[in-house]
């Protein structure tokens, strides 16, 4: 957890520099402590933070208003401060991409926890959707691999993975770049064919 940049909103300050401490003596870079929602928000788009912090009622936008601003753009994840019961919020943090939040008063403990939780579960699923992604444009190449040459599906695959091995790159690089190359081709002999009738 050694230098995670965190960033850091509350609309008071001495909860802000608890925070802080707690997060210095973790071992965490902290990169923005605000007490302005729309403040944050800005922060956390400029220094890409690993994880914010943010309480629920920060003035100027809501912590739920910038984790999904953050979660869309695909940032970071948010843990969320909660002063009382979180029965009211209930149904708005089980919708986050990341389920995290803190119940005030904050010790460093739950701090830590709350953190590493958030973090690692955040790029759990950031990595997921991304091999989901890599998957899906490796199927498609393989699909118009096949159709285009006549191939089995076994062929195909083992076109993508060779050709992925003799340029030293990812698959999903080289089936994006096969892609490419097809639907272009098919568009310009389409093109030539619609310019005749």
């Amino acid at each position: 957890m050694d230098r995670l940049k965190v960033a850091v909103g509350d609309n008071d300050e001495e909860v802000l520099k608890s925070i802080q401490i707690m997060l210095v003596q973790m071992g965490c870079n902290v990169v923005a402590l605000e007490t302005s929602g729309s403040a944050l928000l800005r922060k956390i788009r400029s220094l890409n933070p690993d994880v914010s912090i943010i309480d629920v009622n920060l003035r100027g936008m809501s912590a739920f208003e910038i984790s999904d601003v953050v979660e869309k753009q695909g940032i970071c994840p948010c843990i969320i401060t909660i002063k009382g019961s979180i029965d009211e919020y209930y149904d708005k943090l089980k919708d986050k991409l990341v389920f995290a939040y803190l119940q005030k008063p904050i010790n460093a403990f739950n701090l830590r926890y709350a953190i590493e939780s958030a973090y690692f579960n955040y790029k759990n699923l950031i990595n997921m959707d991304k091999k989901l992604k890599e998957r899906k444009i490796i199927d498609k190449a393989k699909g118009l691999i096949m159709k285009k040459y006549n191939l089995t599906e076994e062929r195909a695959y083992e076109y993508i993975r060779k050709k992925s091995m003799d340029k030293g790159v990812s698959m999903a690089r080289i089936a994006q770049a096969i892609i490419d190359i097809i639907e272009d081709k098919d568009k310009k002999v389409g093109g030539d064919v619609d310019e005749k009738d």
